[in-house]
């Protein structure tokens, strides 16, 4: 008899767990968004494959810094909100470059070989339609000429001492 209610006992434990439906996964980082501490907003659309191919992509910080990129890539999640570049060989900023990123604020350009900055490289032209504004802009220890670029360039920094230019060697 005891051998029977054991048995009966083990049969039930290992039944109920049977009963559970398979593991689904909807998508590659849906369990970020049901994270209460996540620092993703659930109401917006967050682009996951929109990362830069060998760039590292955490939240809103784009890692793209000491690739060799000889360019700005062209596709970053639309909420990146800090990116490096830093420690490259990219030798200019285009105009639109950064144009679909509004929430970007922090960009490391540090080290790299660009010489020429246009007047809409960073701050898309008709700027006052864009609500972000940059907290913190390196370009140090690249041949642009500071005086050659002009003071509209910068018309989205607001934060004194966000530009950091010169120690080109």
């Amino acid at each position: 008899m005891r051998y029977i209610m054991k048995a009966t006992i083990i049969f039930l434990l290992l039944a109920q767990a049977s009963w559970a439906g398979p593991f689904q996964q909807r998508g590659l980082f849906d369990f970020m968004l049901e994270d209460e501490g996540s620092a993703l907003d659930p109401d917006e659309e967050y682009l996951p494959f929109g990362c830069p191919f060998r760039c590292q992509c955490h939240l809103r910080v784009v890692q793209c810094s000491d690739l060799g990129l000889e360019k700005v890539p062209k596709s970053f999640p639309h909420d990146t909100t800090l990116l490096d570049l830093q420690n490259n060989k990219i030798t200019e900023i285009k105009d639109g470059d950064f144009k679909d990123l509004k929430k970007l604020h922090i960009v490391y350009l540090h080290n790299n070989n660009i010489s020429e900055i246009g007047a809409d490289d960073f701050c898309v032209h008709g700027y006052n339609g864009r609500k972000a504004s940059y907290t913190s802009l390196s370009l140090y220890g690249n041949p642009v000429q500071y005086w050659e670029i002009l003071p509209s360039t910068f018309r989205c920094v607001y934060v004194p001492g966000a530009i950091q230019l010169g120690n080109f060697k």
